[in-house]
């Protein structure tokens, strides 16, 4: 029996790259489809799809493919900046072996099989394959284009009416990519979908029926053979003889024409936990997260399918009318750097010639809201939060950047009366606050003018809370304005809003009265944005003022609260 070559591993011409187990399984395998409802910090777009991207590049020289994002400042934020970076752990650099946003070498350009029209919103590689981005909020950026496949991460956020007419643009380049296995291909990742959260969809758990055993079973044992193979070739390059390397060759380009036919029938669906990176992250991480218990770490982490009831929501009333998701300014946004933080510029619903209300909630962090009314509604418009070490001047200094501006200087603040605690002296924290936003770090006046709209506050019961919210998000009261929040530019208060419970009191003065459970004491800090109450609370602080109160309380039973208009 001959003896197999085996690479050695510590040649020149040899690197070494590590990855987690599911990563070399999707890496060995590479179906056609890949669906992949796995857990958070489990390396999703930087490891999984960058690597099929790579394997697409080189499979499909020339061929038009969409990147699909849910938001267009998502992408511009957050999606594009992973994807570089995760083309950079695996060794492709910009202005090397693809350019971004920009026209392409004559050399890239003439590998291209599709024509362009606009290099805004594309990634051109150096064989001359393409990308298009696409955010479901701006479908008209790959309006009238075909793709040969389909990258999108975070789908839980795709309506799946949307995604499906996108698919449809699915089908180009029959005549040169057919063979491909990568032709009409669809790699869709995401974190566990939680229908109970409004705007969160589950049709990807739909793409499990399409697993076919035997299929994958095969395909792994010839992406085996091959891979072996692929070893032996590259271990004969340094040592074998002329004759060995042509036999060595040959057969690998066999086992690898089998790969490809393979393939092409083949979908891989696979929902897996963050424990797929444990190795890289390390048990503690872990043990951090689950310190507190397995609320809100089930679905995103340990990626179990949810159950539990929108029933059980403090906020019952609200739903998907309330959100909107036309709320960015997308002029403005194309010229900003990607990764770079965009300013008040972007809110295309902000009225610059008018005061700014802001809703503020204080602890060891700070959490503030933002909104305006206008005729008939009332907007939700911005979130901001600091968490330990930042806090009051940090806060003040990311205001006063992003507002910068806004012409009317002027902030109405609503909060909790325990922001008033030591008012006498000045050391109340909602005087601090103020003092930061008009003067900055050096004392100099900044042009904002706060006005403490919460003196002499009383208590805002929970009770108290949920009958106004009931009556505000039910839409019915012909006094109050129509709520609408910005989904894109509030993602935290979004969450919280849906994801806060109700229990029944038990107290002896609100005995049966249904109230807020609060969350966040012990969560650890990075996870308090999106699990804690914190901002439902300043959400509160902004929304029941005596002037709405009034219109479903006019007794003022049920509340002490009297603030200012």
């Amino acid at each position: 029996m001959s003896k197999k070559q085996r690479l050695d591993l510590n040649r020149d011409d040899v690197e070494l790259r590590y990855s987690n187990w599911l990563a070399q399984l999707c890496a060995m395998l590479m179906p056609k489809d890949l669906y992949l409802p796995i857990g958070r910090a489990s390396t999703k777009t930087t490891n999984f799809a960058v690597e099929r991207l790579q394997e697409a590049v080189y499979d499909c020289a020339g061929a038009p493919f969409a990147w699909v994002s849910d938001t267009y400042s998502n992408l511009h934020k957050n999606v594009i900046p992973s994807l570089q970076e995760g083309l950079r752990f695996h060794g492709w650099e910009e202005d090397v072996h693809y350019v971004i946003n920009k026209e392409p070498p004559a050399e890239w350009r003439s590998k291209m099989y599709n024509i362009m029209s606009s290099w805004k919103n594309t990634m051109t590689f150096f064989n001359g394959f393409n990308l298009t981005f696409i955010s479901l909020d701006r479908p008209s950026i790959g309006a009238g284009r075909s793709y040969v496949g389909v990258f999108g991460d975070e789908v839980k956020y795709f309506s799946e009416i949307k995604i499906g007419n996108l698919l449809k643009a699915v089908r180009g380049y029959r005549s040169k990519y057919g063979d491909s296995p990568f032709y009409r291909s669809q790699t869709f990742t995401t974190d566990m979908p939680d229908p109970n959260n409004i705007g969160e969809y589950d049709w990807i758990l739909k793409n499990a029926k399409k697993n076919d055993k035997k299929k994958l079973l095969d395909l792994l044992q010839v992406s085996f053979v091959y891979n072996q193979t692929k070893q032996e070739y590259a271990a004969l390059l340094e040592t074998g003889s002329k004759k060995k390397i042509e036999l060595s060759e040959k057969t690998m380009k066999r086992w690898e024409e089998r790969w490809r036919r393979l393939r092409k029938g083949v979908s891989l669906f696979w929902i897996a936990s963050s424990f797929v990176n444990v190795d890289i992250l390390g048990i503690e991480w872990f043990e951090d997260e689950f310190a507190v218990g397995l609320e809100g770490v089930s679905s995103a982490i340990l990626s179990i399918i949810p159950i539990l009831s929108a029933a059980s929501r403090f906020y019952s009333a609200l739903s998907e009318r309330h959100f909107y998701s036309d709320g960015n300014n997308y002029q403005y946004l194309d010229t900003v750097p990607y990764g770079q933080d965009p300013d008040c510029r972007i809110l295309k619903y902000l009225d610059n010639n008018r005061a700014i209300d802001g809703g503020l909630d204080i602890g060891n962090t700070l959490w503030l809201v933002f909104g305006q009314q206008s005729i008939g509604n009332y907007r939700i418009l911005k979130e901001l939060y600091t968490l330990p070490p930042n806090y009051i001047r940090e806060m003040a200094d990311e205001f006063i950047r992003y507002f910068k501006p806004h012409k009317c200087k002027q902030l109405k603040l609503y909060y909790d009366r325990a922001a008033n605690s030591y008012g006498k002296i000045g050391q109340d924290v909602a005087s601090q606050i103020k003092k930061a936003i008009e003067r900055d770090v050096d004392g100099k006046p900044t042009g904002w003018s706060v006005i403490l709209m919460s003196l002499k506050q009383g208590n805002i019961g929970s009770n108290a809370e949920y009958n106004f919210m009931m009556e505000l998000m039910g839409g019915n009261n012909k006094h109050l304005p129509k709520l609408l929040i910005d989904r894109t530019n509030c993602p935290c208060l979004k969450r919280q809003l849906e994801k806060t419970p109700s229990k029944i009191a038990t107290g002896p003065k609100t005995n049966g009265l249904v109230v807020k459970q609060k969350k966040g004491d012990g969560l650890p800090v990075h996870r308090l944005p999106k699990e804690s109450t914190n901002f439902t609370d300043a959400f509160k602080y902004l929304m029941c003022r005596k002037v709405f109160l009034q219109h479903i309380n006019p007794k003022g039973s049920g509340s002490s609260m009297s603030p200012k208009s």
